[in-house]
């Protein structure tokens, strides 16, 4: 198998919209400038129009597109986020990940655990709610298996000869990107010191830094 080691950790809010933010800075920001500047050039284009014949249509509706398309270009990725992290909220679950590192390839186990779990209770007049001190209560504490296990495991490998992979460090996070379009934040807060130094160590001996 060629393991390297693994580590688990998990993200908050507040490390998801951080790691999105590097994600668009790495690969969205410069793209946004170089549009900036081209919509900029259509603006002024557009006034020296409206100043030299302000009954002209073409100048007001030049100028209104690009203005808006700019304002836009700006805007979306904070409505995206936001969207994003108020549909983890709605989501109600918590996810834990274990990344474990091989020679040739990086595994990731996704865990998703449901937030809020009702116990309930088969019984002759349906199926009820379990309430705390009850008989159906006890019998759960005595046997936990009788309660179904709602975590669900997802596993995602990326293959290193065949995947762009690029890891960075940002404050307190340790950054995966892959393949332009993905992104696995991992909190410092979850390793200890040996696993970030092996951790990066890693992904210097591969060239993916």
């Amino acid at each position: 198998m060629n393991e390297t080691f693994s580590v688990g950790f998990d993200n908050t809010p507040e490390e998801i919209a951080a790691a999105y933010k590097a994600f668009q800075n790495r690969y969205t920001l410069r793209r946004k400038v170089i549009y900036t500047v081209v919509y900029l050039i259509v603006i002024v284009l557009a006034a020296d129009l409206i100043l030299k014949d302000p009954s002209g249509p073409m100048g007001w509706i030049a100028g209104g597109l690009a203005l808006g398309i700019l304002v836009f270009n700006w805007i979306k990725p904070v409505i995206v986020e936001k969207k994003m992290l108020a549909s983890m909220a709605e989501l109600g679950t918590d996810e834990h990940y274990t990344m474990t590192l091989y020679d040739d390839r990086i595994e990731i186990e996704t865990e998703i655990i449901q937030a809020e779990t009702e116990i309930v209770a088969v019984t002759p007049e349906g199926v009820i709610p379990v309430e705390e001190g009850s008989d159906a209560a006890k019998e759960i504490a005595e046997h936990p298996e009788l309660v179904r296990d709602d975590t669900q495991v997802q596993k995602t490998v990326y293959r290193l000869a065949e995947t762009e992979i690029v890891m960075s460090e940002q404050r307190d996070l340790l950054l995966v990107f892959v393949n332009r379009s993905y992104i696995h934040c991992i909190p410092e807060r979850c390793l200890s010191t040996e696993e970030i130094l092996a951790f990066k160590a890693y992904f210097e001996e591969k060239a993916l830094t």
